[in-house]
């Protein structure tokens, strides 16, 4: 099991309504987390609430030993976490769970697709993919339900890297959804680019998730992940209350979101 570390609160900003980005100091985790991994974090001083609860690391600043979570203020947990100042401090355990598969080729073409708030790892992903391949190869597909509720759009293009938003309303960039946006990309991107060479990583809604998935089969991308937005417990694999079912070589099983997540491969995936 992961340690449990004291992070301080440095600052909590809202950066959309109801759509918090906390700053912590937590060298440790700063240090070791990788895009797609989470935290769990107790969210109160007392045993009430309970249980702890899990965000994607945002980003992550290793020399300064600082990280970032973002989480939407939506029950009883994230309201307390959003009432704490800075200098106050956290339980948490983390970094957990696996990370996304930048691949190993310098030719491929990167297409992110965020959800809502699933734009959260995908941040923190497409930091990565910049340092590692370079930013011209990388897209972000950005899709929310209104413009109010758009997170990390200006976060994205500060890399320099392709940002397309849209929203359900129309209020802000395609009118549509970014499932929408992934099919017309991903066949624009194809005929100058084979499929093969193609990745495609999404967060957010289970049913965008499985639209991705299969709008990627269809289209021969060389593989295509997904982060899972799944309710957790006890966040260590121990509950089993995150099980996600999935398809191997011997059938159908069941995995645990925790800690076999919550990045698989969309192909893994049974989809209901």
């Amino acid at each position: 099991m992961k340690d449990i570390h004291v992070c301080r609160i440095i600052g909590q900003s809202e950066v959309a309504p109801r759509i918090v980005r906390a700053l912590l100091k937590g060298p440790k985790i700063a240090r070791e987390a990788q895009p797609g991994q989470f935290v769990n974090v107790q969210v109160g001083k007392t045993t009430d609430p309970l249980l702890r609860r899990p965000f994607s690391v945002h980003a992550a600043y290793p020399d300064e030993g600082v990280y970032s979570i973002l989480y939407a203020v939506r029950g009883r947990g994230t309201t307390l976490l959003s009432e704490m100042r800075p200098g106050d401090e956290l339980s948490v355990i983390g970094p957990l769970g696996t990370p996304f598969d930048l691949g190993e080729s310098s030719d491929s073409r990167h297409i992110l697709v965020a959800g809502g708030c699933g734009a959260a790892p995908l941040h923190f992903l497409c930091d990565a993919l910049c340092r590692k391949w370079g930013c011209d190869n990388v897209t972000v597909l950005a899709g929310a339900q209104s413009k109010d509720a758009v997170v990390c759009e200006a976060e994205f293009r500060a890399n320099g890297v392709n940002v397309i938003v849209s929203t359900d309303d129309g209020s802000h960039g395609f009118h549509g959804l970014a499932t929408q946006l992934l099919e017309t990309h991903l066949s624009k991107c194809i005929s100058q680019t084979p499929g093969s060479h193609v990745r495609v990583y999404s967060c957010g809604p289970h049913m965008m998730l499985k639209q991705v998935a299969q709008i990627c089969r269809e289209a021969g991308v060389a593989r295509c992940q997904v982060s899972l937005e799944t309710v957790m417990a006890c966040g260590v694999g121990v509950c089993l209350g995150c099980v996600q079912k999935v398809r191997g070589d011997s059938g159908t099983s069941y995995k645990r979101v925790c800690v076999d997540g919550p990045v698989f491969d969309a192909e893994e995936i049974v989809w209901d």
